[in-house]
């Protein structure tokens, strides 16, 4: 099994890096290799008769299939031309079919006896994997232009047997011997002392490897009646994942291939001893970029996975910090739909219709209503989407994402909104929302929010319930809904803001409080050239990655190129999954619920489809960060019930619970939900 290892990998040592609020965090070294990444992906693969079943991730998505005749063979995967991508080859009774695609013509080779068990692997690293056999203990391993084994030694027993993986790292494939439920691994293909052993899967199992978590370690796995068990690492108490695909009487394989989604590249690096996961995404290609709410409302909470899983991507990491019912802090936004305007003072990201131009700052969400009269257009503003109650002079907003959290408050002035068209993006500005009034009343209890459009409220006696009251079933109208952003119709929140305009934010990042200092973090940067970095750093573990603190963050993510930067939900909620599995370590023992999510789609984002984009009248700048509004719109909404989960998300200093402390230290207005956090981190 090959690995290679980009070609790039000098360390940095980039100044400033070391917080001096922070002087007992060894230095954190950005390393900034370059994008080529032929690590690959692997995919877990099965025979099944004479059919092979090649399923797209590691877990989940329909598996493709195409039949040959393998009778009597063993199979064996591999890269055996070193195009990045494995085949799958059989062998028999010392007879090589090796093929280089699914269902290709194959070279036929002899090499080996009956009774052996035969491998491939990159024995000499150069990029591509060739032949080897396993014979009681002895292994027999060629190199591509040789006809006879050109390295022979002795190492296991009889009745061991053989697994091969880049144990190391290093970019060339390492051997393995398991001996009932005992791992015995060496670090290179040759005799000599074992590097470690451990007990792993149970007698019986199918013995395989991969690189899992794409750090380009392989380590093992064992496959149990369509049950697969994939080791996070080499180390002798290391846990495992676990997935499902397949049943009993199949045969496991794992096949490597080259590119997880165009223009999408995941690499680890590892400065200062920090673990750091780097997902580069060429905002120009094929996929791209969406947001994702826990649950598609705004109370509950959902894992990184779930989400990721169920919206089709190729990556997801967590997105915003979480209140007690589970809504995000600040605004979101999807596919055009602005779904709730932001529960505190604070910064977001958002991502244009084309998904080239990404704007960072503090966004103003707003939104407008504009009905016509007998005498023109009367235009009301409608500042509160989804958080709380009309105010005297302006309307509040409720859609069916607001579940039984969002409700219009008793004896108000309401009326419906009923969609009448698509939505009409504005790359300069807003989106318009063509609606037809389905019906007002004045009083009484609230009525049912629809399931599509939306329920207006405005405060009886005043202004905005007069507005309402003056209304007509059948009436033309027009939501303009703005995130703030120009042009941006998927937004998710996040604070602070790392790095603005190529410079660090030292104000916002050199703080000495707890939320500040060396935690896993979650940030996503932007680079002048049109690419997207998404990192994941991992903390907490001892002996281990400690985290960075948002310095170290800051300093990192403009080593890497980053010129606008913002850090999202972090501490045990930082999850990075990846390729179907989660590729880092979360510090909490198990994946933590989130409220949201930014996802990475293997193509078009189809939520987007029917969007209308209106040309461009203006040229909007092409990296953004805006200053904070100078009157901050903060939620009266009280969670009621928390969700699982968020009583550890509270008591992080990374997460909600650190937030809410870092912001009233600062002065900032915090909700009634974020004054609760503080109070379970206090």
């Amino acid at each position: 099994m090959r690995r290679s290892v980009p070609l790039a990998l000098a360390l940095a040592v980039v100044g400033g890096l070391l917080s001096p609020l922070v002087a007992t965090t060894s230095p954190v070294a950005a390393a900034v290799p370059a994008l080529t990444d032929g690590l690959g992906y692997d995919r877990l693969t099965l025979r099944r008769g004479d059919s092979w079943l090649l399923q797209p991730d590691l877990d989940g998505g329909a598996a493709t299939s195409y039949a040959e005749d393998t009778g009597g063979w063993m199979p064996v995967g591999g890269d055996t031309d070193g195009d990045g991508n494995d085949s799958l080859s059989l062998f028999r009774d010392g007879v090589w079919k090796l093929r280089d695609s699914a269902g290709g013509a194959a070279t036929v080779l002899r090499f080996g006896q009956h009774g052996d068990l035969p491998v491939l692997g990159d024995w000499n690293g150069d990029g591509v994997d060739t032949i080897g056999l396993f014979r009681r203990g002895q292994w027999y391993l060629r190199d591509r232009s040789a006809v006879m084994a050109t390295r022979t030694f002795r190492y296991g027993l009889s009745a061991d047997l053989p697994v091969v993986g880049d144990w190391n790292g290093d970019g060339r494939t390492d051997i393995a011997v398991v001996r009932d439920r005992t791992w015995y691994q060496r670090d290179t293909a040759s005799a000599g002392p074992t590097a470690r052993t451990f007990v792993f899967g149970n007698t019986g199992d199918r013995r395989l490897a991969g690189d899992w978590d794409h750090d380009g370690w392989d380590t093992p796995a064992v496959w149990r009646e369509g049950t697969w068990y994939l080791r996070e690492s080499n180390a002798g108490s290391a846990s495992y994942a676990k997935t499902f695909f397949g049943r009993a009487g199949d045969v496991p394989l794992v096949r490597r291939t080259q590119g997880l989604a165009p223009g999408v590249r995941h690499r680890v690096l590892r400065p200062g001893g920090v673990t750091a996961h780097v997902l580069t995404i060429d905002l120009a290609a094929a996929s791209s970029i969406d947001t994702v709410l826990s649950n598609g409302a705004l109370q509950g909470a959902e894992t990184t996975s779930s989400m990721g899983r169920r919206s089709g991507a190729v990556a997801a990491v967590n997105g915003d910090f979480g209140l007690s019912n589970g809504r995000p802090v600040h605004v979101f936004a999807h596919d055009g739909e602005l779904v709730q305007t932001a529960q505190v003072l604070g910064r977001a990201i958002g991502f244009d219709a084309a998904g080239t131009q990404v704007s960072m700052g503090y966004p103003n969400a707003r939104t407008t209503l504009a009905v016509q009269t007998a005498t023109g257009t009367a235009t009301i503003g409608v500042p509160r989407w989804n958080s709380g109650p009309a105010e005297s002079s302006s309307l509040a907003g409720f859609t069916a994402a607001g579940g039984g959290l969002e409700v219009p408050p008793p004896g108000d002035c309401y009326a419906g909104l009923a969609p009448a068209g698509p939505r009409t993006v504005h790359p300069d500005g807003g989106v318009d929302i063509p609606m037809t009034v389905s019906g007002t009343r004045c009083d009484g209890e609230p009525p049912l929010v629809p399931t599509t459009g939306a329920m207006l409220d405005g405060a009886r006696y005043f202004g905005s319930g007069q507005f309402l009251e003056g209304l007509r079933a059948g009436q033309s109208a027009q939501l303009t809904q703005s995130t703030g952003f120009a042009g941006a119709v998927d937004v998710l929140g996040g604070n602070p803001l790392l790095v603005v305009n190529g410079v660090v934010k030292s104000a916002d990042v050199d703080r000495n409080d707890a939320f500040s200092g060396p935690n896993p973090r979650t940030a996503v940067g932007q680079t002048p050239d049109g690419r997207l970095l998404v990192v994941v750093v991992d903390g907490r573990e001892y002996g281990g990655s400690a985290g960075m603190s948002l310095r170290q963050l800051a300093d990192f993510l403009q080593a890497l190129g980053a010129v606008n930067a913002i850090n999202l939900d972090g501490g045990g909620s930082s999850t990075l999954w990846l390729n179907g599995a989660v590729a880092n370590r979360p510090s909490d023992p198990t994946e933590r619920p989130v409220s949201s999510a930014l996802v990475v789609l293997p193509g078009n984002d189809p939520g987007e489809a029917q969007l209308r984009v209106a040309p461009r009248t203006t040229t909007a700048p092409k990296l953004q960060a805006q200053r904070a509004p100078d009157r901050p719109l903060v939620s009266p909404v009280f969670g009621g019930t928390p969700v699982a989960g968020w009583t550890a998300a509270a008591a992080d200093p990374a997460s909600v619970g650190g937030l809410a402390e870092h912001l009233a230290e600062q002065g900032v207005p915090l909700s009634p939900d974020l004054q609760r956090a503080e109070a379970v981190y206090r």
